[in-house]
């Protein structure tokens, strides 16, 4: 049966370059160098026979190694030394270069392109010989990767976004021949991805598969619906079955579900055939998946060889001129955009940190997920399955180039049978689209993906014109026509347009808000590149502070705006708010020393910031009660008569402020926000909210004094990483929302793997040992070695 193995343990790091290995080689697996043994590690550097050994030493005097040298130009030479560093994957060995000053680095994150290397040996049975296929599996390395494998060149791949495999069967070594040697050179010099950062390194799994002679290609297993009502589902079936042996074999390959058994009949593969077979049946009172109720069932391929799992949802996808729909129903999509980045690890997410991530939405009230702007990674895929998040997946360019099209085929098999898959976008903003010849090119990508995904919809996510001129023959390739910004001035009326001239186009909104915001903070600072929560005067379009109604200001749109669009425009299906989490580049509306976007509804590490609230007071049905801004003077803009704004977003009837227990009255709430201005007074504000004469909720901020300690919360535990929330709190415990102490941090039972602020402008050295709050917070990212991990932090003098 198969087995899977993860090899992220125990690699060796080299940041630079070390002398590139020959790709060609004049006589096989006889490179040598960091492919192959080194003099400490088991095994010959080059296996070579009787016959070979008598030949070497016959063209070098009795010298088998220099004949290496002189026949095959053998790399005899290379040793590891100090400058290789043991590092676990997944790994982004960008994250901790230092930052620099360079207008031309600034969207990318301010950090400079380079070359790492990787190493790892390991060893197999020879038990495995002829009985299995071994798989070496990259879930994804940024960006150009280059792979050797004893001595031999394996091959490259070109997109960071793709996760990528060889079978290294026959060239592996097996029990006393020795040590396999992987190198892995990752180079993020060839040319970008994406103009935001994108990271470096091996920062996904790498994994070894063993299967057996005679197995399923599990990618292309395949369970997809078809039709679907209350008493069956009518299910789809493709298995792929795979004879790698040098016999005919006979196999009865069968699928289980619950209790039901499909049989697929007796099946007769000749040596090396691939069959395929395809079955429709039905499944009787299907459990539906949906965002509310996340069901999954699993499928069970079983043949007398090989076993292979793989989960699954019934639901259907659809989409007219009123919107979307899920399972036959009118449903609202209340979506982010989202870049793969986190604090303190970059692009290296595991499990663990997407889970964070995707249930710190999920509390918001999010249903709905773009994977901006590339393929979603199978953590990604999996996690959205389990919480119940419809994905929206993305092809990274509007590019039917051969080794594109190769990418985007084996993407879309890849994550095709995931339950969460609703959409697929083929490209992003591309300013070839709308013109005969991205029709084209659009017309074969999304056969790609039609070809290979029966049940999911196919979307363009198109720049905007305020004419909204579009090109039909290009439009004509989707299932919907998907638009940026519908509702901010800088694309005028063209969505509008758009669906007055083709009033039976299906249409979406694919992304929105672009809402500038630096959490706990109040009032605008060019200086420290921060924006108000109650709305930046900042532009992304005009330098320097504007007028609130000039373009741009505050960012694309205010939240008030998107969400008052879709009101008025529900056939746009809903929103994907533009984005989750602040993201790494992409500063704007500042350029240097700003290394950070801040368009996030949560910052960097996942601390919610205000609007966080606004949302989720109109997508939960949970009685939702905020305020703002925090009672703290220092950090708080006063009007001339010394009057403070305090905001409150909720979603009931009423609510009623107080500064000090003196009530300021009673408000109603109107589109979940109700706004005081009111003298400022040390001490505390509260809010109560109504519903019918009752009180629901309650909330409130307290005036701090000096910081005296750092709380360590416990935000997230996972099967790996657990997150550590700390906060500089005064002698009362109470939260300092304007502390920004140096501290230092110690974790037992554990490894500190990141640690971040979401301070816009933080570019201190990279460490794991020491952090500064940013107002009041920061975060710990810990690999646990037990569950009662324990984080503890120090303010430093």
């Amino acid at each position: 049966m198969r087995d899977k193995k993860k090899i992220n343990q125990q690699w060796l790091f080299h940041y630079g370059e070390v002398g590139m290995p020959k790709k060609t080689a004049k006589k096989a697996h006889a490179l040598g160098g960091f492919t192959a043994p080194l003099n400490e590690e088991a095994g010959k550097n080059v296996e070579y026979g009787a016959g070979g050994e008598h030949f070497l030493k016959l063209i070098a005097r009795g010298d088998a190694t220099q004949g290496l040298k002189n026949l095959a130009g053998t790399d005899f030479d290379s040793a590891l030394d100090q400058s290789w560093q043991a590092v676990t994957l997944p790994h982004d060995w960008k994250i901790s270069q230092p930052y620099k000053q360079d207008p031309e680095l600034l969207m990318s994150g301010s950090k400079e392109d380079g070359i790492g290397y990787y190493r790892k040996t390991f060893m197999l049975s020879d038990s495995y010989i002829d009985q299995s296929r071994i798989i070496l599996h990259f879930e994804g390395v940024m960006r150009a990767a280059d792979v050797w494998l004893n001595g031999a060149y394996l091959g490259h791949n070109d997109s960071g976004y793709t996760e990528f495999s060889f079978d290294i069967s026959e060239m592996a070594r097996y029990g006393d021949e020795g040590t396999n040697v992987l190198l892995v050179r990752a180079d993020t010099t060839t040319g970008a991805e994406g103009w935001w950062y994108e990271g470096a390194g091996i920062y996904r799994d790498v994994w070894l598969e063993f299967l057996p002679l005679t197995s399923f290609d599990q990618d292309a297993a395949y369970i997809y619906t078809k039709e679907v009502n209350a008493e069956q589902a009518v299910l789809g079936a493709e298995v792929c079955i795979e004879n790698y042996s040098l016999d005919t074999v006979e196999v009865a390959p069968a699928i289980r579900i619950d209790e039901q058994v499909l049989q697929l009949g007796v099946q007769m593969l000749q040596p090396f055939e691939k069959k395929t077979i395809t079955e429709t049946f039905t499944l009787p009172n299907p459990t539906l998946w949906s965002p509310e109720n996340p069901y999954l069932y699993e499928a069970v391929f079983q043949m007398e060889t090989d076993e292979c799992r793989k989960k699954f949802g019934i639901r259907t996808f659809s989409y007219d001129t009123q919107g979307f729909k899920l399972n036959g129903q009118t449903y609202e999509l209340r979506g982010v955009c989202e870049h793969q980045d986190f604090a303190g690890v970059g692009v290296a997410l595991t499990q663990d940190i997407i889970d964070y991530k995707v249930k710190v939405m999920k509390e918001m009230g999010v249903n709905a997920w773009r994977s901006a702007h590339h393929f979603a990674s199978e953590e990604l895929l999996e996690a959205c399955d389990r919480f119940g998040i419809i994905l929206m997946n993305e092809n990274r360019l509007l590019e039917s180039t051969p080794w594109r099209i190769a990418d985007l085929e084996r993407m879309v098999k890849r994550s095709r049978m995931h339950a969460s898959i609703g959409f697929w976008s083929v490209a992003n903003e591309e300013v070839i689209g709308n013109t005969d010849l991205g029709s084209r090119i659009a017309k074969k990508l999304v056969r790609c993906i039609k070809q290979n995904n029966y049940e999911s919809l196919v979307v363009s996510a198109e720049l905007l014109n305020p004419e909204g001129i579009v090109n039909e023959n290009y439009l004509a390739n989707y299932d919907v026509l998907g638009v940026n910004y519908p509702e901010a001035d800088a694309m005028g009326p063209g969505a509008i347009k758009i669906k007055e001239q083709h009033p039976e186009l299906p249409i979406m909104s694919a992304e929105s808000a672009s809402y500038f915001s630096t959490r706990g903070i109040y009032k605008d600072n060019e200086e420290n590149c921060q924006c108000s929560n109650f709305g930046s005067l900042f532009s992304m379009i005009l330098p320097g502070k504007r007028q609130p109604e000039d373009p741009g200001a505050g960012g694309t749109a205010k939240p008030e705006r998107v969400l008052k669009y879709l009101s008025q425009h529900q056939y746009m299906g809903g929103v994907f708010l533009w984005t989750a989490f602040d993201y790494y580049g992409e500063p704007s509306p500042f350029a240097w020393p700003a290394i950070s976007s801040q368009f996030g509804i949560a910052d960097l590490c996942g601390f919610p910031k205000d609007y966080y609230y606004y949302y989720q007071a109109f997508w939960k049905k949970e009685p939702v009660l905020h305020i703002m801004p925090h009672w703290n003077e220092e950090g708080l803009e006063k009007t001339a008569d010394g009057l403070v704004a305090i905001r409150v977003f909720s979603n009931a009837s009423e609510v009623e402020l107080f500064v000090n227990e003196k009530s300021f009255g009673k408000k109603p709430v109107a589109e979940c926000i109700v706004n005081w201005e009111v003298p400022y007074q040390a001490g505390k504000i509260s809010v109560a909210a109504y519903e019918n004469g009752q009180i629901v909720a309650e909330a409130s901020h307290e005036s701090s004094t000096a910081i005296q300690s750092v709380r360590s919360e416990k935000v997230f535990e996972g099967a790996e990483y657990t997150l550590y929330k700390l906060e500089g709190i005064d002698e009362q415990q109470r939260l300092v929302p304007t502390a920004d102490e140096l501290l230092s941090i110690r974790v037992e039972n554990g490894e500190i793997v990141g640690l971040a602020n979401g301070n816009p402008i933080n570019q201190d050295a990279h460490s794991l040992e020491t952090i500064r709050l940013f107002q009041g917070k920061a975060l710990a990212i810990v690999r646990t070695a037990a569950k009662h991990a324990q984080v503890t932090a120090v303010i430093q003098n």
